[in-house]
């Protein structure tokens, strides 16, 4: 074979190579966003129990999306998509969790709050993997997330002497904390998207 055709046959494949992972861009979709949103649409339009498992089971995908992409991703795959959110991921356990006790299953729904604020505490971000780069707007963003969780997990508790009790906490003290006095069930309305929603909408 000639040096022209070894150099025409090197440019087809380079072609070909660049075509392939050009349709794969072009097929890929964010797999965790895309579940993370239909929970989130199943949740809000929840008229039966089933309804609700089906969130929850959606949210469960989106969360195990997030943790197989950040355990198992090649280089490659590093390199040519966006990496997974560890906010989107708190946030899926934030809406798990207030799908759970819409079900009345409350162990399950402070665990689920629990792997919410490992993922998100609400500071100390830029030591954190997934966090390093957020600017100070994420930094509020991100913040008010941690309070809403924070503030439900500490509800749930104020609510549920038994369950707070099973889980070594005492009687829970609010402060000046929004809806102080009632008998409040913890956050009903979560946002619309991921990491967008309104504070108040969480």
């Amino acid at each position: 074979m000639t040096k022209t055709k070894m150099g025409l046959a090197a440019l087809l494949l380079l072609g070909l190579s660049c075509l392939w992972f050009g349709y794969r861009q072009y097929l890929w979709q964010d797999r965790q966003t895309a579940f993370y949103n239909a929970g989130l649409a199943s949740y809000q339009s929840a008229q039966e129990a089933q309804d609700m498992k089906t969130a929850i089971d959606l949210f469960d995908k989106s969360l195990s999306v997030y943790k197989e992409r950040t355990t198992a991703s090649s280089w490659l795959e590093r390199f040519l998509y966006p990496a997974p959110s560890r906010e989107l991921a708190a946030l899926a356990n934030f809406h798990k969790a207030k799908a759970l006790l819409r079900l009345k299953q409350g162990e399950p729904a402070v665990n689920a709050f629990k792997e919410s604020l490992k993922l998100n505490p609400g500071n100390d971000y830029q030591s954190l993997k997934g966090f390093e780069h957020v600017t100070k707007d994420d930094i509020k963003r991100l913040e008010w997330q941690a309070f809403q969780v924070k503030y439900d997990l500490e509800l749930l508790f104020k609510n549920n002497q038994q369950l707070a009790q099973g889980q070594g906490k005492g009687q829970g003290k609010q402060g000046n904390q929004p809806g102080e006095g009632k008998k409040q069930q913890p956050g009903q309305q979560p946002g619309n998207q991921a990491g967008k929603g309104k504070k108040d909408e969480l």
